[in-house]
């Protein structure tokens, strides 16, 4: 065993060199690299002057607003700003302060538990008047579905409700009671034409044909929106097969409603 120095050595942990410590002195490897950052050794917490910057003076030095006022530091900016895209009114621009004001009928019931809950509606009134609960159909069939032509294992044909007809010979069908070409849809049986004017009015007046006739009539429909003949035989697709079958469901489905 070694004897123990007596007195005070001037010697700590065997050298007399200064310790090497973060963040002054990293350590020469690639991790000590990237700790290489500009520091301030000498700045610590108390190193900042709060006795000059927390005073009134500097208070009311750097206070960013106007120095007009009527007290001691008073401010005559706006206290709260308003937002562009917010314009509100305020409590005072709900009743007029020159003008009259706005006056109330005595209420003969509290709270105006007298009043009706909807406003009477005349006969000459311009307003439009809602339909009451009672012009609605409940008892109707609900979950409708298009009807489909076919057999078992076989192909299945939806059943249209207009028939499509082509005219490629250039020759238009025309109305057999007032003598013009169907607008439209119009209605056929038996190679007469009725357009939808003439129908619905021999429906009510049965001036050329009886109900019991008038009922046989099928809608049809030229087929320019489909095909273009140019005046022969031949057909010119003008709509796609998938663009026409979607067409069909969609008119198929709503004939059940309509």
């Amino acid at each position: 065993m070694t004897r123990a120095v007596e007195g005070k050595s001037s010697i700590a942990f065997g050298t007399t060199l200064d310790r090497e410590l973060l963040p002054l002195k990293v350590p020469p490897t690639r991790f000590g690299n990237q700790l290489r950052i500009p520091r301030t050794p000498n700045l610590g917490p108390g190193r900042y002057n709060n006795d000059e910057v927390s005073t009134l003076t500097y208070e009311l030095e750097h206070r960013p607003g106007c120095k007009k006022g009527y007290s001691l530091g008073a401010r005559t900016a706006e206290r709260f700003q308003k937002p562009l895209h917010l314009d509100t009114p305020g409590p005072q621009t709900h009743q007029e302060i020159n003008g009259k004001p706005r006056e109330f009928k005595h209420a003969f019931r509290p709270f105006q538990t007298g009043a009706s809950r909807l406003p009477p509606v005349s006969a000459n009134s311009r307003e439009p008047v809602l339909p009451g609960p009672g012009t609605y159909e409940h008892k109707v069939p609900r979950n409708r579905k298009v009807k489909y032509l076919g057999s078992f294992g076989g192909p299945q044909t939806l059943v249209t409700s207009i028939r499509m007809k082509c005219t490629g010979n250039g020759e238009k069908d025309k109305c057999c009671s007032c003598n013009e070409e169907p607008k439209g849809d119009y209605y056929e049986y038996k190679n007469k034409a009725l357009c939808r004017p003439c129908y619905d009015k021999n429906a009510i007046t049965e001036s050329k044909f009886s109900k019991s006739v008038l009922s046989h009539f099928t809608k049809v429909r030229d087929c320019s929106s489909i095909h273009n003949h140019e005046g022969t035989n031949a057909k010119l697709r003008l709509m796609t097969e998938k663009d026409l079958k979607k067409l069909r469901n969609k008119e198929a489905y709503f004939s059940l409603y309509f």
